[in-house]
């Protein structure tokens, strides 16, 4: 599986989002390619590539077959799309979380299906969940749970792309939870008890005056 730089990442990122949100436009022209990489939206960090950059970027991609140029009938302007996918024999749900993941680095779960479901349906985080687990699965994952094993809320994911030294790293486990009340405090659930029937017999008391 490719290592990707983040100006690799932001351009695949770029081509798969708009091969699934405006198929219309795609494949994309230079200018157009590198306005999408620079848009403020849906992009984290925001970056302002010129086209030089981005040209150069895409003939690396092209040697490594995870890009493709052609020129369209009667066009002496060169268009470009990605190759990455159908390397990677994806799936559009699976293509639109990869994307995003891309796009904009790790995320939470509920960001992730939010902001995917505008490039494909995932309608609920139940079907996120069986993406994830399908791109995490494969003999080489393409994406990786960040967050400790035990958490259940804002579970983080990156993607697998990352060179060794831009790698983020999966949290340790939480702390456990302390010892037992009683273990921490010896006696104090006896206390609470003969408070509690103290208390009781107060009110008993009371009620019987």
């Amino acid at each position: 599986m490719p290592n990707l730089s983040p100006r690799e990442r932001r351009i695949i990122g770029t081509l798969i989002e708009k091969s699934l949100t405006t198929p219309q436009g795609y494949p994309l022209s230079l200018n157009s390619l590198a306005t999408g990489c620079n848009q403020k939206s849906a992009r984290d960090p925001e970056t302002n590539y010129g086209e030089d950059e981005v040209s150069q970027t895409l003939q690396g991609l092209k040697r490594r077959s995870l890009a493709a140029e052609f020129f369209g009938a009667g066009s002496r302007v060169p268009k470009y799309e990605e190759a990455l996918t159908a390397v990677l024999n994806l799936s559009k749900p699976q293509a639109a979380v990869l994307a995003e993941l891309l796009l904009r680095g790790a995320q939470t779960e509920g960001e992730l299906r939010q902001r995917a479901s505008r490039m494909a349906e995932i309608p609920d985080l139940g079907s996120l969940h069986a993406v994830l687990t399908e791109l995490s699965s494969r003999p080489e994952p393409l994406v990786a749970r960040m967050s400790d094993p035990g958490r259940s809320r804002g579970v983080m994911w990156a993607h697998c792309f990352y060179p060794a030294d831009e790698a983020p790293t999966v949290a340790p486990p939480s702390l456990r939870a302390p010892a037992a009340t009683e273990t921490t405090a010896p006696g104090l659930l006896e206390r609470v008890t003969a408070l509690e029937a103290r208390v009781a017999e107060l009110e008993h008391r009371l009620g019987a005056g």
